[in-house]
């Protein structure tokens, strides 16, 4: 059964300790110099056997166990525990021992006294909890086959696949220069008129890749790229869902291209090629009506007057236009 994340993205193995901790591992750098590491196992399975209750790390008067380190490790996500794999646990250690040695140095001055600590320990155990809180309801939390049955059958379209073979041509914007690489508005849409005649005319996708493809300036795909919904333009996404095999869809206009596409195969995913994909979905939908029906039972109030306003005010202005990409418009 795959887990849901906790929503902020917090892992229960020390909290704030183990994401200090894992700054200084280096997250999702390698060592300089290092070459390149194939998968690794996980960290605590790398650890020579030994016992548990063996001592491998003191700061003064205080020390931690192999068992305690493991513990910290285990409740690593798995890629941090990969990068320990990969770079080894000195880096661990280390950061470990600093954080120890500022520990102690923390409580000689008192600091654990301070108005300040108590309430980011307050805080600090409220997220603790309400993420054990959170994992126990995704424990709890049932899907049975039947209802992966259920929800495959009521919603076919969002399981279905489009082949497409996408012909992508650059356009140049205005006052570029000869060596910017691309078409005029006016020759791109001759090309792509071209092209479309072409394959149009049953021509071989092939042999109209050889003819009119142009590295960086014009692109024929000669394999169908698969294409799901919600990947796509509302507009190309409609198209490509609409035509049959074998069609081809109209040339759409984008700021840096033209793209049209042949569509070379309609087809819906089989349930046991998704049953993974819904029993997630569903699990999440069950696990957020749970916690909703908790906020509901809770009674949850919010100062709205004081929650809205903006704490920090900025210069009012214009809302940023949506961005479009423009890139080819199916995954690659």
């Amino acid at each position: 059964m795959n887990q849901i994340p906790w929503g902020r993205g917090r892992w229960f193995a020390g909290g704030l300790l183990i994401a200090g901790l894992l700054a200084g591992v280096g997250y999702g750098q390698k060592p300089s110099g290092q070459a390149p590491a194939g998968p690794a196992p996980s960290a605590a399975a790398a650890a020579p056997s030994s016992s548990p209750d063996k001592i491998v790390l003191k700061v003064g008067d205080e020390s931690a166990t192999q068992g305690e380190i493991d513990g910290f490790i285990q409740g690593l996500s798995p890629q941090a525990q990969k990068i320990l794999a990969t770079q080894g646990r000195r880096s661990f250690g280390d950061r470990y021992a600093l954080t120890l040695v500022l520990y102690q140095d923390a409580v000689s001055h008192h600091l654990d006294s301070t108005a300040a600590f108590q309430r980011a320990l307050a805080m600090a155990r409220r997220e603790i909890l309400a993420q054990a809180a959170y994992q126990e309801i995704v424990r709890q939390t049932v899907v049975t086959p039947e209802e992966i049955s259920k929800y495959f059958a009521a919603h076919q379209s969002e399981f279905e696949e489009v082949g497409v073979n996408e012909v992508v041509i650059r356009k140049k914007s205005e006052g570029a220069d000869k060596t910017t690489p691309g078409l005029t508005a006016e020759e791109a849409k001759n090309r792509a008129e071209e092209i479309r005649k072409a394959l149009s005319s049953g021509d071989d996708i092939k042999k109209v890749a050889d003819k009119y493809q142009v590295p960086n300036v014009v692109r024929v795909d000669t394999e169908p790229s698969p294409a799901r919904r919600g990947v796509m333009r509302p507009d190309m996404e409609k198209a490509a869902f609409e035509l049959k095999e074998g069609q081809l869809s109209e040339v759409f206009d984008l700021p840096q291209y033209l793209v049209f596409f042949k569509v070379a195969s309609h087809r819906v995913k089989e349930l046991k090629d998704v049953s993974s994909q819904i029993e997630n979905t569903l699990r999440q939908q069950k696990v957020n009506s749970a916690v909703d029906e908790l906020k509901k039972n809770a009674k949850v109030w919010l100062d709205e007057s004081y929650f809205t306003a903006s704490s920090q005010p900025g210069p009012q202005g214009a809302a940023k236009p949506a961005t479009i990409s423009v890139e080819p418009v199916t995954p690659k």
